[in-house]
């Protein structure tokens, strides 16, 4: 009697949840686009990037992310555009979405300064057949669950800017403007996408002739959650071979942070890049889960390569 009380109490004051709606990637530095629709043509190439995250790996149902980007060279030297296709999974919970992105430079003495504009198109979808659904007197007594697969189609558009030179980048994007209802139930309004704020900033150093130093950082910001951010420092030699250390804010009350992230990548040639990282989670969400993977690949299409050498090249 006491259980079904507080169960009672919880259901009554619990009237708002909120939860995370962006996909996060510890890998975002090799593919800003995929956060900031400004970074499109920033590249004088055809880049193709595939992401794959596992998180928190062990635990049944847990998040998984595929993502494809294309990020077409400029046009007339001010006209960047970009592609991203999505799908991630939670549980019984699928969501794929597809977005096009425009931008437009502005040439500065200084650098280059863009602003983007994405579309994007969403399909999220529940299946309440799935056999990983159980109940103690049955699912089929519950008559606020159905009984089969329930799917929704929705559209927003995302901005960004983004500003870099040779030696360090600067960018602030919103990828969701308005606040698009998400419920199944097109007669109520209870879930909406929430917008998020990213500022992402980073700056490299040369060390030694074939040494650089690069740090970076990725700040989030959404309506109604706490402060979250990503530090990133990392290590590539001679253009090739790059090792870094990340660290996330955020866990819970007294959690020293959310992870730290070990990267590894390899430029194994002149178009062909991947790298690996595996996240080593610090909230007390590590006594049940394994950490998360992540794995990146990208490929140019008709990247020139550099015939001398360069005393200050460009790195964002």
């Amino acid at each position: 009697m006491i259980q079904r009380i507080i169960i009672l109490l919880l259901c009554c004051s619990a009237t708002i949840i909120y939860g995370q709606q962006e996909q996060m990637f510890t890998q975002y530095m090799f593919n800003k686009m995929a956060l900031n629709p400004g970074f499109a043509g920033n590249e004088d190439y055809t880049g193709l990037t595939m992401q794959l995250r596992d998180q928190w790996n062990g635990f049944p149902g847990a998040p998984e992310a595929q993502l494809l980007s294309v990020n077409l060279p400029r046009f007339g030297e001010k006209v960047g555009v970009g592609f991203n296709l999505r799908r991630r999974s939670i549980g019984i919970h699928k969501e794929v979405s597809f977005s096009g992105i425009y931008a437009y430079k502005f040439i500065l003495s200084s650098g280059t300064l863009s602003m983007g504009l994405e579309a994007s198109g969403r399909n999220r979808s529940s299946d309440f057949t799935d056999p990983r659904l159980v109940a103690t007197q049955g699912i089929e007594l519950d008559p606020s669950i159905p009984n089969t697969k329930i799917s929704k189609t929705y559209a927003n558009l995302g901005f960004g800017i983004y500003f870099n030179n040779n030696n360090y980048f600067l960018g602030a994007s919103v990828p969701r403007l308005a606040k698009t209802d998400i419920d199944f139930d097109n007669n109520t309004v209870i879930s909406t996408e929430v917008r998020h704020l990213f500022i992402m900033g980073g700056a490299t150093f040369r060390v030694h002739d074939k040494l650089r130093l690069t740090l970076q950082s990725l700040m989030k910001l959404a309506e109604q959650a706490p402060f979250d951010t990503d530090i990133t420092t990392s290590l590539t030699l001679d253009e090739k071979y790059t090792a870094g250390i990340g660290y996330r804010l955020g866990g819970g009350r007294g959690d020293v942070g959310e992870s730290v992230a070990l990267i590894l990548s390899f430029n194994l040639t002149d178009n062909f890049m991947v790298g690996f990282s595996q996240d080593f989670t610090l909230s007390k969400i590590r006594s049940y889960d394994n950490g998360s993977f992540e794995l990146v690949a990208s490929y140019a299409f008709g990247k020139k390569r550099q015939k001398v050498v360069l005393l200050n090249p460009r790195y964002f």
